[in-house]
């Protein structure tokens, strides 16, 4: 199906948008904005549904990049975004980790719009620290740093099977998702609430994906939209800055470090397409 681009850095869809198609914003709050917008382009034209999306930026975030004047003259901000006709929506994540969540510019602007989606039960994914910031804002999780940080392509061992965001995925290693982070979220020893449930989990790593089947949100501790060399550009730039990190987890398959084992984009896909699925059922129900 077509993904068409209403703004934003990468190319836009020329000419006229079909009228009937699925709007999905999402919240870009990556510093590589370009290339995190090809991403999900990419990764969403693989679904069943022809597609409208929409870029959206935090108004109060204070840009220390050039990217800035860019940005703001390509996208929409995340106010007149919530205002928009929306199906679902998409936050990514952001190289924030380290810092506690009310330190981040943003922080009450994004704590709003997220109280927004959850109240009017949007479907919505959380990606990465946005995934760790909504069950912070919402359950009150905390989160905890690593010891050493967390890359690599991780293989769920465990998989809520009656979830439709797992359809098509059985037995043997077939769910796969890159992960990079710094941190892990602090889950309450009592237990998840009732309406949480983790629906992939993976060694070394926890949960993988946890949906909340009152609100419809669903939080992604990885980056599914991660194409082939992600993982080892950001491998690199963090050894020319003088940090100590091991390399990629199942991602290289030599010691060269030139081949890659590009192994999970089967799994981002089917997740997605199930998702994008997901979400046009919730839009006939909502239309009924």
């Amino acid at each position: 199906m077509t993904v068409y681009v209403r703004n934003g850095l990468a190319k836009k869809s020329q000419g006229k948008v079909p009228m009937k198609l699925l709007e999905i914003g999402i919240l870009n709050l990556m510093p590589t904005k370009q290339e995190t917008e090809e991403q999900f382009i990419n990764l969403l034209s693989h679904s069943e549904q022809n597609i409208a999306l929409s870029f959206f930026y935090p108004e109060t975030h204070q840009f220390r990049y050039s990217s800035a004047t860019a940005v703001k003259n390509n996208y929409d901000t995340l106010a007149n975004g919530l205002k928009q006709p929306m199906d679902a929506w998409i936050v990514t994540g952001a190289p924030l980790e380290k810092l506690p969540f009310e330190n981040v510019d943003y922080w009450h602007e994004i704590q709003a719009a997220f109280t927004t989606f959850s109240q009017q039960k949007f479907p919505v994914i959380y990606e990465c620290w946005a995934a760790q910031a909504a069950l912070y804002q919402q359950y009150g999780f905390q989160k905890k740093l690593r010891e050493q940080k967390l890359s690599g392509i991780f293989i769920a061992d465990t998989l809520f099977k009656t979830s439709q965001l797992i359809i098509g995925f059985g037995a043997g290693g077939l769910f796969r998702m890159p992960q990079s982070r710094y941190t892990d979220i602090a889950f309450p020893q009592s237990g998840l609430p009732n309406e949480l449930e983790v629906i992939a989990s993976a060694p070394d790593v926890g949960p993988m994906v946890l949906a909340d089947q009152v609100t419809n949100a669903v939080f992604v501790t990885g980056h599914p939209e991660y194409t082939q060399y992600t993982l080892d550009w950001e491998y690199k730039r963090d050894c020319q800055q003088g940090l100590v990190v091991e390399p990629p987890r199942n991602y290289y398959l030599n010691d060269t470090k030139n081949q890659i084992n590009n192994s999970w984009v089967t799994t981002s896909r089917l997740f997605y397409r199930n998702w994008v699925g997901q979400v046009v059922r919730k839009k006939v129900e909502k239309n009924i």
